[in-house]
């Protein structure tokens, strides 16, 4: 029943907190302290990508269940759908945080092998310390470049100027994770429990990528991978802090999604496409996913 209290937090949760704001539009909000922000003493389920950086004092919150530190110098990445709560600040303290909607990842981000294997480690280990290497001297160069066009006035051209600077920014960050990751991959030896988790996670997520959306039941994958549907999603659910549900939903919705914008095919024919039994079950599927009808979803200006 706690699950169902949990509030969610969105970017335009954030735009009632004008006071700590130095920067928000429908994609992206920066935020310059925790007080003031929606439901900063309450645990929350968040509803876009979070990158909260300590600059003094220090913090202790727990992500997922987890209890986890930041001193001054560390950074904490909130994937969707992860829990944050029980928030304690030290006296002085002082952080910023970057919101990233779900809609701005979806526009960037293709669910492929790699970014699976991203989310799995933010999930894993989502504190990272910010070391004196080359790395943080460029997300540096960003954050300077981002901050002077946030003081900059303002042009005709300044929403994407500032969409592009933080989707360079981003994918920044996606490329020196992805190196963390093929670092890691080398050096640690996790204990066999361990690796049969991560082990059936990734090829579920390899499955998923491949797939491009024709099924969508749990059975499916689990019997691809030998495992009973129960098994399955409990090490699924496990692994990630997510069901295996959710995880196919999103990649069939995105594909479709993809599909709707880009393809000449009729809504019959995309129906057919992702293996719905007829037109009516692929328009109720869209619609409650997206909240329209595939027809609404295609005509609609591009966002």
């Amino acid at each position: 029943m706690e699950k169902e209290n949990i509030k969610t937090v969105d970017i335009k949760d954030f735009k009632n907190s004008q006071h700590v704001l130095d920067y928000i539009d429908d994609d992206f909000a920066i935020v310059n302290s925790l007080e003031g922000i929606p439901y900063s003493d309450e645990t929350v389920r968040l509803e876009c990508f979070l990158i909260a950086v300590c600059m003094e004092g220090c913090i202790q919150l727990d992500i997922n269940y987890r209890t986890h530190q930041l001193q001054a110098g560390d950074l904490l990445l909130g994937l969707p759908n992860a829990v944050i709560g029980h928030v304690m600040l030290s006296p002085k303290y002082k952080v910023r945080l970057a919101g990233f909607s779900t809609r701005f990842l979806q526009r960037i981000i293709k669910m492929e092998k790699e970014t699976w294997n991203t989310a799995i480690h933010i999930h894993n280990n989502p504190v990272k310390s910010i070391g004196e290497s080359e790395d943080k001297s460029v997300f540096g160069l960003y954050r300077d470049l981002i901050v002077a066009k946030i003081n900059d006035k303002c042009h005709c051209y300044h929403r994407e100027v500032m969409q592009y600077l933080f989707s360079a920014l981003f994918c920044e960050m996606l490329g020196q994770l992805h190196k963390e990751i093929e670092c890691s991959a080398q050096t640690e030896n996790p204990d066999e429990s361990v690796k049969q988790v991560n082990y059936i996670l990734r090829k579920f997520m390899e499955l998923l990528s491949k797939d491009k959306g024709i099924h969508r039941s749990v059975s499916y994958f689990a019997g691809e991978l030998c495992y009973t549907p129960k098994y399955f999603s409990k090490v699924i659910k496990q692994a990630c802090g997510r069901t295996p549900l959710d995880l196919i939903n999103q990649t069939v919705i995105e594909q479709i999604k993809y599909r709707l914008k880009r393809s000449d095919k009729s809504i019959k024919e995309l129906a057919e496409e992702f293996n719905f039994p007829n037109q009516s079950f692929f328009g109720k599927y869209v619609k409650a996913h997206l909240g329209t009808s595939p027809a609404n979803y295609r005509s609609r200006k591009e966002e």
